[in-house]
């Protein structure tokens, strides 16, 4: 090749290697991105990138509703403004020519107002949203009257209620098998075809030395109380320390003086029958049972009891039940207390 005269060739032949070497460059990084691209599909989609886009893209059609909603519920707004701005132009030329005479009131159109049917759905609805204070309070107040029903016919009342109040922390085991033994010498006294005998211990006289024991007894001076006040407890076991903490003295008449039931016994006392007498320790199998201890009964007509029929039929049960006891005049040898 001349120097001078084909200089011009030989720009064009180096022009053209550069066009083919960039050529290949571009066809090489053209091959690296599409190896790279099908890696990775090959690879597929990181679970961080999948979420990414579905989230994005549940983020664009809860944008497209919100804004077809907020769409619609501007085109609701403007009809609705228009369709009130034309009633009241209406109105107004209705106005205009009822004041010139043009036309007469009778001449004026009356706007008919549509009744909605409701459903029955709908009325049970709009009867409990517009009265719900008075619905929830019957409610509440049916609930108590069911529950107060219920307990009513459910609960068995004893036939003889005894309270044993003398600090015997074993009697509280052995409660039921004194239940079991004075319900043989019992009569179904309430009519309810069972024989139930309800023998309740609670302590009147704790150890006051001990803050432990007057929080154990704190609910049984709740339980005594409520004993006290009602009319079926009659029989009270306790001891003379146990009757002077509740406030019963010898000389009160809230027991029943027991020699005109059992006269000429000397097993009595100012309080009650001396239970040593009795066969009560072999009966319930407990030998440590005191020798301190009396039944005593509630005198029907004592200061608070108002000497009702409830009562005094109670204390003559009770009455009866003591007396075959202390006879040996079973009832029925096999009976025992009915439990729940």
């Amino acid at each position: 090749m001349g120097t001078v005269h084909r200089f011009g060739v030989t720009v064009r032949v180096v022009y053209c290697y550069r066009k083919e070497f960039t050529s290949m460059a571009e066809k090489e990084k053209n091959e690296q991105a599409e190896s790279a691209e099908n890696n990775e599909k090959k690879k597929g989609k990181s679970f961080l990138q999948t979420y990414r886009e579905v989230n994005e893209k549940a983020r664009a059609e809860e944008l497209k509703r919100e804004s077809e909603a907020e769409a619609a519920r501007a085109e609701r707004e403007r009809q609705a403004r228009a369709a009130y701005n034309e009633r009241l132009r209406q109105e107004r030329l209705e106005l205009m020519k009822l004041k010139q005479g043009i036309i007469s009131e009778a001449d004026i159109p009356k706007e008919e107002v549509v009744q909605k049917e409701y459903s029955i759905w709908e009325k049970i609805s709009n009867f409990f949203y517009h009265n719900k204070i008075y619905v929830i309070a019957g409610a509440a107040i049916a609930a108590i009257a069911i529950f107060l029903i219920y307990d009513l016919v459910t609960t068995v009342k004893p036939d003889v209620a005894v309270l044993f109040i003398a600090d015997d922390p074993q009697m509280q085991f052995l409660a039921e098998d004194m239940e079991d033994v004075l319900a043989k010498y019992a009569k179904d006294y309430n009519g309810d075809g069972k024989i139930q005998i309800r023998v309740s211990y609670t302590p009147a006289a704790p150890d006051l030395d001990q803050m432990s024991s007057m929080y154990y007894h704190g609910g049984d001076q709740v339980k005594l109380s409520a004993e006290f006040m009602g009319s079926d407890t009659i029989m009270v076991i306790g001891d003379y320390t146990s009757f002077g903490v509740i406030g019963i003295e010898p000389e009160d008449t809230v027991l029943a003086d027991l020699s005109e039931y059992f006269p000429d016994d000397e097993n009595i006392s100012e309080i009650g029958y001396k239970l040593s007498a009795t066969s009560m320790k072999d009966d319930i199998g407990y030998e440590g049972l005191s020798d301190e201890l009396y039944v005593g009964f509630r005198y029907p007509f004592a200061p608070g009891l108002g000497g009702s029929d409830r009562i005094e039929k109670n204390f003559e049960n009770a009455i009866e039940l003591w007396t075959n006891y202390i006879n040996g005049n079973m009832i029925d040898p096999d009976a025992e207390s009915y439990r729940k």
